[in-house]
Parts: structure tokens; sequence; C-alpha cells
């Protein structure tokens, strides 16, 4: 019954159509055929919808329903598949783990040796590093082809890894130079801006040459090759108001032998690095910020306990460097003293078990007592200071430096936190309030 009123009505439901376009047609009503055309269809859909299954679609539905059981038990494998698999690759996961704890601890020996190279620049940093696999320079020092000659004499034809620790220009000045005349292929610095000519130009021939371009914070590692490995310890929020305790402080470890070097950290630096809980304990440290009093805390020093000290400053620098309470600090400590002023270029040379120094240690005797630290404090003196656009010093007005400043870039200061806020370092011939 069903399959013939599907028929008819599918019939009604053609001859409705015509019935309608006809009428259209020769402009007559269409409201008859409409009404039919609406009945005919229901008609259709009853007879369609109570038809009774044919062999073929029963047998589909038969398939159908086997499918779905089908389906259900190939899902239900799955599951106890993957469970399997989960618990694989947990296990794995956890055989890697030993096999990486294994491997710390029993790290293989040190490929070849590693040397550093305390460049002297002059009132500067900069520190070669190469191993059997890359070169790795810290810092350039001041403008000018000093770092790129000693390169060049060494051989070193391209650098894997450049670190600019801070803004300052001894410390980056001299890199502007190295990128324009030795391939590098990535440089880490701090990120944190410096208003310069010599930093504007820094960011320059980064940009043209396509160096890669990292900003540093602590956690980062790198490995160095030859089994020497890196660690950056700090910073990890660097902050422009105070450009030296931005600087890049990183721990290079080479099998048994480890190296710190500090940029021109200072005290508040060194503070937040003894916070961390980062392995400190270093063989070599390299002096921070040339040997001023403001850095190499008595804390600091204990934690890095080192045998050896570096201290890279210019001979008959305005500043002082180094102060008498850090040449005092690290001779109490037993502590091995090598100064670029005083000895030139410094190397170490390791294969991972001890390490040598290509000069004797500088001796010192006190000519007054360690005097006790004191917190480096921001207080906001008042006065009033100059600094220039083209250097990182402010003076005081009659400072013969300031004197000497052309007067388009002449930048005044109403207090000292302004000029630090700037990224601004106490001049050392006139002396300042601090």
């Amino acid at each position: 019954m069903g399959d013939i009123l599907g028929i008819i009505g599918f019939l009604g439901f053609l001859v409705c159509i015509i019935w309608i376009v006809i009428n259209l047609v020769r402009r007559k009503s269409i409201k008859i055929p409409a009404v039919l055309l609406v009945v005919v269809f229901f008609v259709f859909i009853f007879g369609i919808t109570n038809a009774p299954l044919s062999d073929d679609a029963a047998t589909e539905d038969v398939v159908s329903e086997e499918i779905e059981d089908e389906i259900v038990t190939i899902d239900q494998d799955e599951e106890i598949e993957l469970e399997e698999l989960d618990e694989e690759i947990e296990s794995a996961d956890a055989e890697e783990a030993e096999d990486e704890e294994m491997s710390a601890d029993e790290r293989a020996p040190p490929t070849g040796v590693l040397e550093a190279h305390f460049i002297d620049v002059g009132q500067g940093d900069s520190i070669l590093i190469k191993t059997a696999e890359k070169n790795i320079l810290i810092d350039g020092g001041d403008r000018g082809n000093t770092v790129v000659n000693y390169l060049r004499n060494q051989g070193v034809s391209s650098l894997d890894l450049v670190i600019g620790t801070h803004p300052h220009a001894d410390h980056i000045g001299g890199l502007i130079n190295v990128m324009d005349a030795i391939p590098v292929r990535e440089i880490i610095d701090t990120g944190v801006a410096h208003t310069t000519i010599t930093f504007e130009d820094y960011l320059d021939v980064i940009d043209a040459k396509d160096i890669i371009f990292t900003e540093g914070r602590a956690g980062m590692t790198r490995n160095l090759g030859g089994g020497a490995e890196m660690e950056i310890i700090h910073p990890t929020s660097p902050s422009s108001s105070h450009l030296n305790n931005a600087s890049i402080v990183c721990r290079v470890t080479f099998g048994e032998v480890s190296f710190m070097f500090t940029g021109d950290a200072e005290q508040a630096a060194e503070k937040k690095i003894l916070n961390r809980g980062y392995e400190l304990n270093s063989d070599i440290l390299k002096v921070g910020h040339h040997g001023s009093n403001t850095s190499t805390t008595s804390s600091f020093l204990s934690a890095v306990s080192p045998s050896t000290a570096i201290i890279k400053c210019g001979s008959g620098n305005t500043y002082g460097h180094p102060h008498e309470e850090t040449l005092a600090r690290l001779t109490n400590a037993g502590v091995d003293i090598y100064r670029t002023d005083t000895q030139g270029t410094i190397v170490i040379t390791t294969d991972g078990a001890s390490y040598d120094v290509n000069k004797q240690p500088t001796t010192y005797e006190a000519q007054q007592e360690e005097a006790p630290e004191q917190e480096v404090g921001e207080a906001d003196i008042e006065g009033k200071f100059v600094g220039s656009s083209q250097s990182d010093k402010y003076h005081l007005p009659d400072c013969r430096h300031a004197e000497s400043i052309n007067p388009q870039n002449i930048i005044s200061f109403g207090s000292v936190s302004e000029a630090k806020a700037a990224g601004y370092v106490p001049c050392g011939v006139c002396k300042p309030p601090q």
C-alpha cells in the first residue's frame, strides 16, 4: 500500500507543477493546483515512509549494524593498544631520564683543549674562548680594531657566538668592528637599550649582517663544543636604570675546570645570583667591573671560591681600578691575581683536568686595612651634572671633560638618580657623587 501511495503522490506532484506553470503563463489563478500540490506532496512522503523494506535495504541495515559493532570492537582494541603504548612511552621516558642522569655523572672526557684569552683592550672587557669546535667572544672592548687584529692573529675566521654583556661602550664598542670584519652566527645581548651612538651603531650592524639576536636570560644554556658547556645565571629581568647590574653573567664548564664571567655586575646583581641557588663554584673568576669595590663582595667570592682571578682594566685608568678593597679581598681569600693593566693579555689553557696560565700571578701588599663592605645605596643626590650623548659618563660642571663636550651633545642631569636612570656612570676624573 505504501508503494502505491508513494507512486500516486509522486505523479500528482508532477501534474500539479505542470498545472501551476500553465496557469502562470495564461495568467490564471494557481490557488487550486497549489493546494493539490501540498496534498500530493504529503501523500508522497507518507507512502515512502510506510513502504516495506526491500531485501537489499534490509541487507544494508544488517551490514550497517555489523559495521557499527566492528567499529566499537576496533575502538575498544585501539584504547587498549593506546594504553599499552602510553605505558611503553612512560617507561622509555623514565629510562631516558636515568640515562641522562648517568651521563651527567659519568660525562665523557672533554675533547682537545679549551683556551680562554683575556685580551688586553685597555679599560674594557674582551674574552675569546676557543674550543675544539667553536669560537666564542665575550665583549669587544672599546671601538677600534684591537680585538679584530687579535682574532685574526689567532686564526679566528668566524665566531659561533658573541656575548655583549651590557651596552656600555667599553664592552660593545669593539664588537661593531668585529661584526663588520668577521662572520658572526649569533649574538646574545641583554636586550636593554642605551641612549648612545655606539649602541645604535651596534644594533645597526647586527641588523645589516642579519645576525641571530638572542636576549640572554638566567637559565639559558649553550653547547660550546668539545664537551664545553655554558649556562647564563644572570639576569632575569634586566633594567636600564643600572646597566652594570644588567650584565650577562655566565659560567662555562669544561671537564673538571670551570670559569665565571661576570661582565660589570655589581653588588646588587651578585646578591640576586646568590639567591637563585645556581652552582657557582668556579676555578677561574673574571672579576666584576674591572676590579671596582662595587663588585666581588665577600659573600659572592666565597660562593665562587676561585683559585685564580683575572682583573681586566687599563693602565693608569681614571677610575683607580682595581680598587684596594677588591685586591685585599682576593688576597685574603688566597686567590692568585692576574691583571691585564700590568701583564697584558692573559691566556688560560685547560684540558678539562687542570689548567695553565701564561703569566705569573701578581703580588699585592695591602696599603690599608680592608674596608668593611657597605650597601650600595640608590639615594638621590641633588645637584647639576653634565653628560654627553657620545659617552656614558656624567661629570661635575667644572670637570675638564665636561668643558670639552661639543655643545650640541651636552645633556644635563638634575640629580645622580637621573643620570643613572639614563645609563650614565660617574667620571673617574672629577669623581661626582655616586
